[in-house]
């Protein structure tokens, strides 16, 4: 029997005009349903077998503070007028900034559909602007440097080295570790320039899955990237993306297997597929990879290790994008819990005393640094608290069939673009069923056929 638990606003797939919509539990699942008066009815699964965790998960979910400062108006309403406009009530945790559209791999599973509008990398004064513009707006927040691979960026290490003079203490570079894994020295600079931790992709612990999700065999890759960035002690968090039937019966390997690259590897985020970009068709609810589906497989696939109760809602305005845990491994090799510690010390003694974006920005800063220990304090509570730890987060992007403007409008995850707007990060990569996006990506830079070509090659 279906029964409506929530009214909000969406978008059409077809022509991403605003459209009224309704949350809807059925057998147990929470479905989307909205209609558009041209293109008809849409369906689609946001919570899978559990309207009890549902409800239970917006318990907790805080509007938070908004922007200092705005950079456009409401004209058209959401989701129309980015940037961040006065309807947008949350500021960054963390902020994208996109340094190039070149890549070294043209992944089938890429959001963001690198290498395929031309070339467009900012230059040092527009990246400087841009800097400028996210503490004009935000004070401070993470800065997450994406692509593109950022790494194919000769001067990614002078980049980093500008954000630090400029103020942000927790700089990341996202990267699919190729250039890491074969140029050491190059690691060794963007530690030394002040980057904070490596956000690796790693869908897998076969290579099979990376030939669908990358398509090269690259666990080889991925285990050199690791090891160098334990030789330069560096943090570095796994960012499987996760997709139904290709490595969804791997989530458990992949927590095994960050185990046993503690205190190299300081988390595993993981991002059920993203239906936009270069992988835009529509899926069957079938194949949909919901929040509880990552939870459920995370329990039985570690045979109980990890359980229900570790994983907990982010604080912020609509909870049901996102989970966070905090685990330290134990001198016997198994992961307990201490979520409900680690949420008290980021908020302060379990009492509300940060807006949930400073807490998600403590959180971040506080846990996935590299910190080391000597061989005679390892064994010490404290020393493992400190360094043998390890964070699951998870991280469910929104796309056309299941916007709801609602939790649009309390994104924490946003994105800076050259011309200095924000945009959240699902606004921001949205894309039709024709494959349209509701905001076009960087124009190219004017440059010739050679340099727009040039790649940095896995293959030699």
């Amino acid at each position: 029997m279906k029964q409506v638990i929530g009214q909000t606003e969406s978008l059409c797939p077809v022509c991403l005009g605003r459209i009224a919509a309704q949350k809807v539990e059925e057998d147990g699942s929470i479905y989307m349903e909205k209609f558009c008066a041209r293109h008809g009815e849409f369906r689609a699964l946001i919570w899978r077998q559990d309207s009890r965790h549902y409800l239970k998960w917006a318990e907790g979910s805080e509007p938070g503070a908004g922007a200092f400062q705005r950079f456009s108006e409401s004209a058209r309403g959401c989701p129309y007028d980015c940037g961040l406009c006065p309807e947008h009530q949350t500021r960054a945790c963390s902020m994208v900034i996109e340094l190039t559209t070149r890549c070294n791999l043209k992944c089938p599973v890429c959001f963001a559909s690198s290498g395929e509008t031309g070339l467009y990398e900012p230059d040092i004064e527009t990246i400087r602007s841009m800097y400028k513009a996210v503490k004009e707006t935000m004070e401070t927040c993470t800065i997450q440097f994406s692509g593109g691979e950022p790494t194919l960026r000769d001067d990614l290490p002078q980049i980093i080295a500008l954000g630090r003079e400029m103020g942000f203490d927790h700089i990341l570079v996202s990267t699919n570790g190729i250039r890491i894994a074969r140029e050491p020295d190059f690691l060794k600079k963007l530690k030394d320039s002040g980057c904070g931790a490596i956000y690796l992709q790693f869908d897998g612990v076969t290579d099979d899955v990376y030939r669908y999700t990358r398509g090269l065999p690259l666990t080889d890759v991925k285990k050199q990237a690791l090891e160098n960035c334990a030789k330069e002690q560096i943090g570095v968090i796994l960012v499987p993306t996760v997709i139904h039937g290709v490595n969804d019966d791997q989530l458990g390997d992949i927590i095994q297997f960050a185990k046993s690259w503690i205190p190299t590897v300081k988390g595993v985020h993981f991002q059920p597929v993203s239906h936009f970009g270069r992988y835009p068709q529509a899926p069957s609810d079938e194949e949909r990879t919901t929040i509880p589906d990552i939870i459920n497989a995370l329990e039985s696939q570690t045979c109980g290790e990890l359980k229900w109760e570790h994983f907990l809602p982010r604080h912020v305005r609509d909870a049901h994008c996102s989970f966070s845990s905090f685990f330290i491994l134990t001198e016997e090799g198994k992961l307990q819990s201490m979520s409900a510690l680690a949420r008290q010390v980021v908020t302060g003694s379990g009492a509300r005393t940060a807006d949930p974006q400073e807490s998600a920005l403590r959180f971040i800063s506080r846990h996935w640094r590299f910190k080391g220990v000597s061989p005679e304090e390892q064994n010490s509570f404290y020393s493992r608290l400190l360094a043998y730890n390890l964070t699951i987060t998870c991280m469910a992007f929104q796309e056309v069939w299941t916007v709801d403007l609602n939790r649009l409008r309390g994104c924490c995850l946003q994105v800076m673009t050259p011309d200095k707007r924000i945009v959240p990060f699902c606004a921001n990569y949205l894309t039709s069923t024709s494959g349209e996006r509701l905001y076009p990506g960087p124009l190219p830079s004017e440059s010739s056929e050679e340099e727009t070509a040039r790649q940095y090659s896995p293959e030699t």
